[in-house]
């Protein structure tokens, strides 16, 4: 049976997922807009953001210096910083909840932890309608509470330099987002992201599950057993974490965890053709991939011909800020039109096939696509992407923004508290990860091929915050180096096999392109477990969960709490890995 609250809140979860270039330039634009209200979610009493604790927890700032332990008692030289935490006892016997009171032997306990990551400012939600975790780790809380009888403790970690766990300058600065507010202008770039990596992440995780800050809320019992949860980049962390503490985390789910850091990430672009193109994916089609790449050349070659009167027409017909001049302006303008999800933006990963809104998915906008090429066969590509995007429109009135110096600029500027997450994952891309989605010449590509090679995102890296391509490339090595890639083995013993390869389980949609840097059931270690989820995109598994969700993302959690289970030692069906076939 699902929770009430799944079906409830499903329709106002906003989507997650690592933030594309394109967004980001969105982002730049409604900078300069006048903010919109929010939809406040109306949740019943049992699940309401009231029973979740907003806390913070007083971290280390630098986990690989030499400093002394911070959480011994003689920590005046240890410098740290506060980190921000959520907890709820929701799923805890009443009983076993009063102060003093000892853990029930005869009652099973287990503490779940969401991973914060690279998205939007976590808040109390996170612990009741997540997108994060609410598919996987929320309804399985509530699962192995009502039928099970268990005790689950449920936190969420806020990822350092993010949302309200951004360290301080020095101690005479306030903590967090709300000083970002107070004092925009005065955050440079030259110390701001010192310590930021996803290494000082993993020991932060480390760190918080093994100090009394976390122990006090099951009454100092160290027993109990913890199991990280993630998606995207925070599924990342939920991996590395269980796979470097094995002795701290007993097992971690990693759902659509990219962890082959690339810097040239191309067969992104070459999995978006693959769902815009196969009906069997999410509904695209032949056709429709026929026509969006073709639309895309036709643009192209108009902008390199030079002709000013075609270029006016062209930005014209697509809304284009500036007009021809900005096009024309700088020859990296043109490229990011056409060599990006710009000209016609399509989402594909975050595809959800069961939308209800016009053109809200690839299914419906392929078959709106192929329609109008029905309608008049002899209308070039170019003139049915304009008029389905302009449908597509989201925000009525914007146009396209295609400066690319604006996002150099974005980047540069000190931190605001609407550019401070973006900034902090960007200078990631730039210290560990690359993720760069290009469009070359020699990719199937659906955009533009030629117009997006990764120098672009290193030129980013060096304007914005001074590394060069050779250090983002050297980044990615020692990345790679550090925990090991696909293979998941860290260091240079590459015959080991881990401990922390046991009970640490990766989870894919196959229409997801960020899958294409995972571990899955052909690709990666043995050691680890896998499930494959046909048709799903980016960890749609773990959004709230609704009655309309397709079977196979139901068969998705039903094979993660199964996986659960078995590391629990709960009697249910012995799981493997997951293939989830179509029928």
């Amino acid at each position: 049976l699902l929770s009430p609250v799944l079906l409830l809140v499903a329709a106002a979860a906003p989507a997650y997922s690592i933030p594309h270039i394109s967004e980001i330039m969105e982002s730049i634009q409604e900078e300069r807009e006048e903010p919109k209200p929010q939809p406040q979610l109306q949740l019943e009493e049992e699940f309401s953001k009231s029973d979740v604790q907003t806390l913070t927890f007083d971290q280390r700032l630098d986990h690989f210096s030499s400093q002394i332990d911070c959480h011994q008692e003689d920590d005046d030289e240890c410098e740290t910083f506060k980190q921000r935490y959520f907890y709820t006892s929701r799923y805890v016997h009443k009983e076993e909840e009063k102060k003093g009171v000892g853990i029930n032997t005869n009652r099973n306990t287990v503490s779940f932890l969401c991973v914060g990551g690279e998205g939007p400012s976590l808040d109390p939600s996170v612990l009741v309608d997540s997108v994060h975790c609410t598919g996987d780790m929320i309804e399985l809380a509530h699962k192995l509470h009502h039928e099970q009888n268990w005790n689950v403790h449920m936190f969420s970690l806020e990822h350092r330099y993010y949302g309200e766990s951004f360290p301080k300058k020095n101690k005479s600065q306030k903590q967090g987002e709300a000083y970002l507010r107070a004092n925009e202008k005065e955050l440079d770039r030259a110390d701001e992201y010192k310590y930021l990596s996803s290494r000082q992440a993993v020991r932060d995780i480390v760190a918080f599950i093994n100090s009394s800050e976390t122990s006090q809320h099951f009454n100092n019992n160290n027993k109990v057993r913890w199991i990280t949860f993630g998606g995207s980049y925070p599924g990342m962390l939920s991996g590395w974490s269980r796979l470097l503490h094995p002795d701290v985390v007993y097992g971690a789910v990693a759902n659509s965890a990219p962890v082959q850091a690339e810097a040239d990430f191309r067969s992104y672009n070459d999995h978006v053709s693959l769902d815009l193109g196969q009906e069997s994916l999410v509904g695209g089609s032949k056709k429709c991939l026929e026509i969006f790449e073709s639309g895309h050349a036709e643009v192209a070659a108009i902008l390199e011909g030079g002709d000013v009167d075609e270029i006016n027409k062209v930005a014209s017909t697509f809304d284009v800020c500036g007009g021809a001049t900005m096009l024309l302006k700088d020859r990296k303008n043109l490229d990011f039109f056409v060599g990006y999800p710009v000209l016609f933006p399509i989402e594909v990963q975050s595809n959800d096939p069961t939308c209800d809104e016009p053109l809200c998915n690839v299914q419906k906008i392929c078959d709106a696509i192929a329609n109008e090429h029905k309608s008049d066969p002899h209308k070039p590509s170019m003139e049915i992407l304009a008029k389905i995007g302009k449908k597509k429109q989201k925000q009525a009135g914007r146009c396209k923004e295609v400066n690319f110096q604006s996002l150099i600029n974005y980047f540069s500027a000190p931190s605001t508290s609407k550019s401070a997450n973006n900034r902090s994952w960007y200078y990631q891309t730039c210290t560990e990860f690359g993720f760069y989605q290009t469009c070359e010449d020699n990719s199937n590509c659906p955009y533009a091929r030629g117009h997006h090679n990764v120098d672009m995102d290193f030129e980013i890296c060096e304007k914005s915050f001074g590394i060069d391509a050779k250090k983002v490339k050297a980044s990615i090595e020692s990345t790679l180096a550090y925990y090991g890639g696909w293979d998941l083995i860290p260091g240079d013993d590459k015959s080991a096999v881990l401990e922390g390869q046991k009970r640490l389980l990766f989870v894919n949609g196959n229409a997801d392109p960020w899958s294409e840097l995972s571990v899955n059931e052909k690709r990666g270690s043995s050691h680890v477990q896998t499930i494959n989820v046909p048709g799903a995109s980016h960890h749609f598994w773990t959004h709230p969960v609704k009655e309309s969700d397709d079977n196979h993302v139901v068969e998705a959690r039903q094979a993660i709490y199964r996986h659960v289970y078995d590391w629990l030692g709960i009697n249910e069906d012995s799981p493997r890995d997951y293939d989830l076939k179509t029928e």
